[in-house]
């Protein structure tokens, strides 16, 4: 239900030419939850190598499943395993003179006597040595995942060292401009008396008490010693040093709940040698870049628009305090960004429509020009997270085509260059073609953006079963990419003959703040209208049967799903994925509240009214059409209650509904097999109830 961090990338030309259509293979669950992913590509200070993280399925769903890669920015040499162990690779850092790489691991350390000294909070003019379980299990005896620790590796050869051995173990960590200090985030660990209490099982939890700090550490390299931070009782959400290493900008929340990680932060200035905050610069931050300028007279972080709902970018001025918006009118949602050498621009990456871009920024004004046009060599669309040579001249990220996932690009003097092939065997399969879509609303004008997939051979003189698949957020935005995740149908479901609409009504991102918080008060509103005029646009093309329609969607996508079954007739089968479908008692148990709702539509107390005349499960008695609810036991984001309101409340009206629980699974599911059951049963139901 938070925006997520969207995994996006750049359209590019793969040597798709080893099959024909007819010959090539359809696309089934278990090729999509066997796919290799990638994440976290990090270009080296010289842009020379790119390091990135291998992800490889594992459906014992056991923890060593990521590795760290190199590759080379000449496309000279493959790409090559740099660290792998019997543990789990992450968080590739190269060091500022690019001579090493620090990363996360949990493999097992070498004894920890003499390796990492630090003080801990209550007890600073100490130095210890904390020892670790070497391979910690569970009550039953079976391993569990080990902490993730600081390692580092040269480049000139030789293994891995560890750099800390802490208990709890560390979230992410970020050198110094110098490359003598690391500072990382830790969360406090359990004191040995609750500790001791939980073995007797006496461990009751007042709720709202005793919050577990995500808190900021900074290690002396020249030392082997670290020191305890933030010692004052805030949680670090984010941080950036300082150009001169003495202070940190920091995006900081009065408690560790997810809640208020995203939507009650602000952003301080603390010391780097006491932790004591120095200055407040914003009251009302949200998630977003967070960069120091060069000289350090700036910084770039985001405030919240002016109804809660989305992020605003902005350049604060150290010395005035003065905001600059970054943007202004662009229509775009823009991201990531990195300031360039000389302080007076930023190069940044944003989703305008259904293509993300890049976009150089004027660090005076706040004003974006477009640096790629959305379909550069090779077909370019997609721009996402990335990073950058300490030049500026060499950028690393993801990208991906409609038929192609995720891999490792470099953009050097205005051109694109991919440097690795993870998943070969994909120019086998038939993954169909892309179209991007745009549309305008029927009733008020709004012009809406969405990508449609066609099915491998498709045929312009006939029509087609179409599903009509909703993303979550609703803050999230479709892509003219690869569809083919298990919690993305879109490359199965073409594969397998359907017309796949992936719309992005109002409320997503791509067109601008003012987009984003058009569905204010109006879920199931306006929303719903673009989603139905789009399909209408596919019917009078040609291209949709009107009587072979579904609908489906995960997170607010389940959601409107829900709503949309709950107040038209026209589709076959649904499938509501994670769902909100009670507004008011999502409110009362989701971890994000009550911030999340709250800005959606006023405060519990005041909307009851607002809240019950947008919930799906109100309007029970005009559901029709057969729904699969699928959720995960675990979820705290949409907890489970929720599907199983809407699904017990339509067995007891007599609707033909079908829902499937997993156990363990969060609001994103982890383990390999529930990801092919989930994706499994999606076509099965799809199949049974939409005539072919």
């Amino acid at each position: 239900m938070k925006r997520s961090c969207l995994i996006v990338g750049l359209l590019i030309c793969f040597d798709c030419a080893g099959l024909s259509g007819e010959q090539r293979k359809t696309v089934d669950p278990i090729d999509i939850v066997s796919l290799k992913s990638l994440s976290d590509a990090q270009i080296s200070p010289d842009g020379s190598y790119i390091a990135y993280v291998l992800h490889i399925p594992n459906p014992a769903n056991e923890h060593s499943n990521a590795q760290i890669w190199l590759v080379a920015t000449d496309g000279r040499s493959q790409a090559r395993l740099l660290v792998s162990s019997n543990g789990s690779e992450t968080v590739p850092r190269w060091s500022p003179d690019g001579k090493c790489l620090a990363f996360l691991s949990d493999r097992e350390s070498p004894p920890a006597e003499g390796l990492f000294r630090f003080s801990i909070r209550g007890d600073e003019g100490r130095s210890h040595v904390i020892p670790r379980e070497r391979q910690p299990r569970s009550a039953d005896g079976s391993k569990v995942k080990r902490d993730d620790q600081i390692w580092m590796i040269s480049l000139q050869g030789g293994g891995a060292t560890p750099v800390t051995d802490i208990p709890g173990g560390v979230k992410t960590f970020e050198w110094s401009k110098d490359g003598k200090l690391l500072a990382f985030i830790r969360t406090d660990q359990e004191t040995e008396e609750r500790v001791e209490r939980t073995r007797r099982k006496d461990d009751e939890t007042v709720v709202g008490n005793n919050y577990l700090f995500d808190r900021l550490w900074v290690y002396e390299f020249a030392t082997l010693q670290a020191r305890l931070l933030s010692k004052q009782d805030i949680n670090i959400d984010t941080f950036d040093w300082s150009p001169d290493g003495s202070r940190f900008l920091a995006r900081v929340s009065p408690t560790p709940r997810m809640n208020d990680y995203w939507r009650a932060s602000k952003i301080v200035i603390l010391s780097a040698s006491t932790g004591a905050t120095e200055k407040t610069l914003l009251e009302n931050a949200a998630a977003g870049a967070l960069r120091w300028s060069p000289d350090g007279h700036s910084a770039v972080f985001a405030k919240t628009s002016p109804r809660s709902i989305t992020s605003v970018p902005i350049i604060y001025d150290m010395d005035t305090a003065k905001e600059t918006v970054i943007g202004g009118p662009y229509l775009a949602t823009i991201g990531p960004m990195e300031w360039d050498p000389d302080g007076k621009s930023l190069t940044a990456s944003a989703i305008e429509g259904t293509a993300p871009i890049f976009l150089k920024i004027d660090a005076n004004s706040g004003s974006a020009t477009k640096l790629t046009s959305g379909k550069g060599p090779g077909g370019i669309d997609e721009v996402g997270p990335f990073t950058a040579s300490k030049d500026r001249q060499k950028l690393a990220y993801l990208q991906e085509t409609p038929e192609h996932p995720l891999e490792v690009c470099l953009r050097s003097s205005d051109q694109e260059r991919v440097l690795t092939n993870t998943n070969p065997q994909v120019a086998d399969w038939a993954v169909g073609s892309t179209e991007e879509l745009s549309w305008s609303n029927s009733k008020d004008g709004m012009r809406i953006h969405g990508v449609l997939l066609l099915p491998p051979n498709y045929d312009k003189g006939q029509r087609h079963k179409t599903i009509v698949y909703v993303h979550g957020g609703p803050e999230q935005a479709w892509i003219s990419g690869f569809h083919g995740t298990w919690y993305d149908w879109g490359v199965i479901l073409a594969s397998h003959g359907y017309v796949v609409l992936l719309p992005n009504p109002r409320g997503s991102d791509g067109a601008g703040p003012a987009f984003t918080e058009a569905n204010y008060r109006d879920w199931g509103g306006e929303d719903f209208q673009d989603i139905i005029d789009g399909i209408d646009m596919l019917i009078a093309n040609g291209i949709t049967d009107a009587d072979r329609l579904g609908i489906g969607g995960w997170s607010f996508g389940g959601f409107m799903t829900a709503w949309m079954v709950t107040h038209t007739n026209r589709f076959k089968a649904a499938i509501v994925g994670a769902g909100i479908t009670d507004l008011f008692s999502m409110a009362t148990t989701t971890d994000i509240s009550p911030n999340y709702l709250n800005s959606y539509f006023g405060d519990l107390a005041s909307n009851r009214k607002v809240y019950d005349e947008h919930s799906p499960v109100r309007f029970l008695d005009d559901g029709h059409t057969p729904t699969l609810i699928v959720h995960g036991e675990a979820d705290v984001r949409v907890p489970i209650s929720q599907g199983e309101e809407f699904y017990y409340g339509l067995r007891v009206l007599g609707r033909e509904a079908q829902m499937i629980r997993y156990p363990r699974e969060p609001h994103v599911f982890t383990e390999v097999e529930h990801q092919k059951d989930s994706l499994e049963r999606m076509l099965r139901w799809y199949d049974a109830h939409i005539s072919p």
